[in-house]
């Protein structure tokens, strides 16, 4: 629910014409102060309802909008308008969990889709580390969204052998974790984890609403059980505004060095 509507008591601004402050930037001010008492994915006004407000150009309304969604406070979506940006989520890489986890850990309302499951053979876009002793993959695809804004899609490819012991339905419910330690008893033991900047796919650059971004984040990890078997492989395309991925790391220092003396520069 919107804490407030956007033209609910809002006051005609007077802008400073004469002002060393632009006018621009007098409107992006007033655009912050209005953006913080909408919930997240809520629509602002269009650039004709703030010309016709402020009595500015459209040059000039969209250099203050543009001033916001360049601070990530506001969000444009191709021929629907422009909304407020949602929270950004903060996937951590330090340890196997569930997606999902990263955003009930930001305190967030997610939609998990479940957009596709699927057998396939395998070929170049399935990740060349599974290994399928009978060339078939399953496939299923998810997406992960809040407040009607597109965050992630996942693409999970599952060997054969592991895959036949999972059903529709299990996909559609639980993590991929979950559903391989409850149907197959393996063991977790670690993933590898690859992060790149990727042209987004042509199949998933609509969903994930990211067709004016030349490059997105791609995150592959590939999730091995005991004595190195791939157990699945994800491959995860993120929305640049909407998502931050974070690991914390050590130095090889023992507690009683200076990790400045064990790691010379």
């Amino acid at each position: 629910m919107v804490k407030e509507d956007y033209n609910q008591g809002l006051d005609r601004h007077a802008l400073q014409r004469n002002s060393p402050v632009a006018v621009y930037q007098q409107v992006a001010d007033v655009l912050t102060d209005q953006v913080s008492r909408l919930e997240p994915g809520a629509r602002i006004p269009t650039e004709e309802s703030l010309m016709d407000e402020y009595g500015i150009s459209r040059t000039t309304v969209r250099k203050a909008i543009e001033s916001l969604v360049v601070k990530g406070l506001l969000v444009r979506r191709q021929g629907k308008g422009t909304f407020v940006m949602a929270q950004r989520p903060v996937r951590m890489l330090n340890r196997l969990a569930p997606f999902m986890e990263t955003f009930t850990a930001a305190g967030m309302k997610t939609v998990k889709g479940l957009i596709e499951y699927k057998w396939m053979e395998k070929d170049r876009s399935v990740p060349a580390k599974l290994v399928s002793d009978d060339n078939l993959v399953l496939v299923i695809r998810r997406s992960y969204s809040s407040g009607g804004w597109p965050y992630a899609i996942a693409e999970i490819f599952i060997p054969s052998h592991i895959g036949r012991h999972i059903s529709l339905a299990d996909a559609e419910r639980n993590s991929i974790y979950q559903v391989i330690q409850d149907r197959t008893s393996k063991p977790l033991q670690r993933a590898e984890i690859n992060v790149t900047m990727h042209a987004p796919p042509e199949h998933l650059a609509d969903a994930l609403n990211v067709r004016e971004f030349p490059m997105v984040p791609r995150l592959e990890r590939t999730t091995l059980g005991a004595h190195g078997e791939v157990l699945e492989c994800t491959v995860t395309y993120f929305h640049p505004k909407g998502f931050e991925i974070r690991a914390e790391v050590a130095t090889d220092a023992s507690p009683s060095q200076d990790p400045l003396e064990a790691s010379p520069l």
